[in-house]
């Protein structure tokens, strides 16, 4: 034990010694974990810039992470609209490919001379057979493959999620129920026995809503979109970009493009709509047709009343196409304010990034120069103090 007169040496000794010790301690966290504290009150000052820069780095990041996720979905959207509007441009093709010229029906033509008179009209009135040629088949036949594979791209999905839903993500937006075709056979048959024209046949089947006064109207409901479509209920869907924007991707499966496109097929494939003209399989007029063509009183009316239908339905097509490009556009040009946006969050992160380390990181080369020399300056006090504490009057006598 020291003597009296080495009492206050040996105590001032271990005060250094529990600060060099306190120090190094120090100094090693701050080399092993590279920063200069564990804890905001270590930083003194510097502590609001620390907690002001990482409350603004974790609100970046929130929004880096939304844009990454919208941009995934942004991108499924516009896959599956480009293949929606591709297949849409081959049936297209089909269409416009038909020649708009006579029954395109197999059999042969049935005449008709009118007893009354006493020239020969050889007027045709119909034909022997229903069946038609291959061009006309091809065309029907497109329309029916096409409309599963349209029905499946609006019904898109990104894991779990429907993209053509609207905010209302978890429903099934467009499920073909059969009331479209149960609908257009019924226009069909109306037109075909004469109760409508077929500039009513084309305003019911273009017309949307029944609340514009037309109450054969084909309507979403009856097209088989979801009800929060149907009802305008479906909402939007946005992205939040950063604190004062939120950017909208809507996209819906009932929105005219997509919708009109849907029920021109179900036209072309209905099959209540062929033959193009009366069919006489006797050969013989006047008779009872067998089955009945597009609405006229010779083959040659038929025709003309089968292709003004035929028309606009390849008008419809091509409108779809066109507006297709609108729904494309829009959500390119939310990408290009996304990708702007996320730009300009990241320089901002870095920047915020740079500001933390300034903060609250180390030097570790200078930690280590000062670890080592503290290391020698305790050792050099650890013998100083053992030697001291040897010393004693009894020795030094």
């Amino acid at each position: 034990m020291a003597g009296v007169s080495t009492l206050g040496q040996s105590l001032r000794q271990i005060e250094s010694l529990n600060l060099q010790n306190t120090l190094f301690s120090e100094l090693s966290m701050q080399l092993a974990t590279g920063k200069k504290t564990q804890s905001y009150s270590g930083l003194n000052t510097d502590a609001l810039t620390s907690v002001r820069s990482r409350t603004a780095l974790s609100s970046i990041s929130v929004y880096i992470n939304n844009i990454t996720r919208s941009d995934t979905t942004l991108s499924l959207t516009v896959s599956s609209l480009s293949e929606f509007q591709e297949q849409s441009r081959n049936f297209s093709g089909t269409l416009l490919g038909l020649v708009q010229q006579g029954s395109h029906q197999m059999g042969d033509d049935v005449f008709y001379d009118d007893p009354a008179t006493t020239e020969i009209e050889a007027i045709i009135m119909g034909n022997t057979s229903s069946k038609v040629d291959a061009d006309l088949q091809a065309a029907t036949d497109h329309a029916e493959n096409l409309f599963s594979l349209l029905g499946d791209l609006i019904n898109s999905k990104e894991g779990d999620r429907y993209l053509f839903a609207g905010a209302d993500l978890s429903e099934r937006p467009f499920t073909d129920t059969g009331t479209l075709d149960a609908s257009i056979n019924t226009l069909i048959t109306s037109w075909k026995n004469g109760t409508i024209t077929t500039d009513e046949l084309i305003a019911d089947i273009k017309d949307g809503t029944a609340l514009n006064g037309n109450p054969d109207a084909i309507t979403d409901t009856a097209i088989g979109f979801s009800s929060s479509l149907s009802n305008g209920t479906a909402g939007d869907v946005f992205i939040r970009a950063d604190e004062n924007s939120e950017l909208k991707y809507t996209t819906l499966a009932n929105d005219d493009s997509l919708r009109n496109m849907m029920v021109a097929l179900a036209v072309m494939k209905n099959e209540n709509l062929l033959p193009v003209v009366d069919v006489y399989e006797s050969g013989t007029y006047p008779a009872t047709p067998d089955v009945k063509g597009a609405p006229g009183a010779t083959a040659k009316d038929q025709q003309e009343s089968f292709y003004q239908l035929y028309t606009a339905m390849s008008q419809m097509v091509s409108q779809s196409i066109d507006d297709v490009d609108q729904l494309l556009f829009k959500l390119e040009n939310t990408r290009v304010q996304t990708n702007e946006t996320k730009k300009s969050l990241t320089d901002q992160q870095m920047l915020l990034q740079n500001t933390v380390s300034s903060v609250e990181d180390i030097d570790v080369n200078e930690v280590a120069v000062k670890l080592t020399t503290l290391q020698t300056q305790l050792e050099a006090s650890y013998r100083v103090t053992a030697i001291t504490q040897n010393l004693s009057l009894v020795k030094f006598l």
